[in-house]
């Protein structure tokens, strides 16, 4: 490896946000296959779980977020950078159901897929349900959380839940699944969801993150940081007095107000747009249990 190639390897394994746009490539809202420019809300989520790691050598965090802000995308691409930079690593995501198991590990794939060469590392097992990388002795796993005991008996140290406050199991995957992620320097615990009513493990447990209870950060994500999340307006749009004193609080513009009416007016609930589009983590827990999914 010639000075300039180990200069582009220690950055692309030192500073993630350039390796994630020079290495990571992800399928977009549009469907079309681009590297991964951290938005947002992924940048927030970033720094927040960065600063975590730099102060106690570990990440725990809850994470709540509206409906397709990137979060698992982001997720999906940091530990693919760890386990990919790592000997011994393995990563875990559990997600609410089979589809979105599949498409958490597609994204995973393809990650690998357009992964340069410089940093791409050898394959050793690939199926369905797990990629392994045999010369770094690390790898990737997958599983559903409709199986009580699915990743009881796993070894390992990133684990990702997806969409918490949707596992039928919730309490018996807190004392099995997360309770196998050792409590050492360098593992993390990412658990994160839109909400789904008040009480359950997931507003439970963020309730004492909020409270500072526990080692777990509370990360929350507003809808509104979604660049997409805006539509067109034309000189005779008008806000009412509600919108008016919402657009105020939060400082939008009149293109995201469009988009949050017709957002309302679609699920025709307004207290249904606040749980899957919410602006504070108060409004996302209104409502008394509604599984949108």
């Amino acid at each position: 490896m010639t000075p300039r190639e180990k200069a582009i390897r220690l950055r692309l394994r030192d500073d993630f946000r350039h390796y994630a746009g020079k290495c990571l490539k992800i399928r977009t809202k549009a469907g079309k296959v681009e590297p991964l420019v951290l938005n947002r809300a992924q940048s927030y989520l970033h720094d927040r779980l960065e600063q975590q790691r730099v102060e106690t050598g570990r990440v725990r965090a809850l994470v709540l977020k509206g409906r397709q802000q990137g979060i698992s995308t982001y997720l999906g691409g940091r530990f693919y950078h760890r386990v990919t930079h790592s000997r011994g690593v393995r990563v875990f995501i559990l997600t609410h159901e089979q589809d979105a198991t599949n498409n958490l590990f597609g994204m995973v794939e393809r990650y690998h897929e357009h992964c340069p060469f410089l940093v791409k590392p050898v394959t050793g097992a690939a199926n369905a349900k797990e990629l392994s990388f045999n010369k770094l002795d690390s790898g990737y796993a997958v599983g559903t959380a409709g199986t009580k005991s699915v990743g009881r008996s796993q070894t390992v140290q990133l684990f990702h839940g997806s969409e918490v406050a949707f596992w039928p199991n919730a309490a018996t995957h807190f004392a099995g699944v997360v309770q196998a992620i050792p409590d050492l320097p360098g593992t993390e615990i990412v658990l994160e969801s839109t909400a789904n009513g008040i009480g359950g493990e997931f507003h439970e447990r963020w309730q004492q993150a909020e409270a500072g209870v526990g080692d777990y950060v509370a990360v929350f994500i507003p809808w509104f940081w979604q660049e997409e999340y805006r539509r067109p307006v034309d000189d005779g749009f008008s806000l009412d007095d509600e919108e008016a004193t919402y657009r105020d609080a939060y400082d939008l513009d009149l293109e995201q107000m469009a988009w949050r009416r017709a957002k309302m007016a679609e699920l025709k609930d307004p207290t249904l747009f606040k749980q899957e589009y919410p602006a504070t983590a108060a409004e996302a827990f209104q409502m008394s249990g509604h599984d949108s999914y």
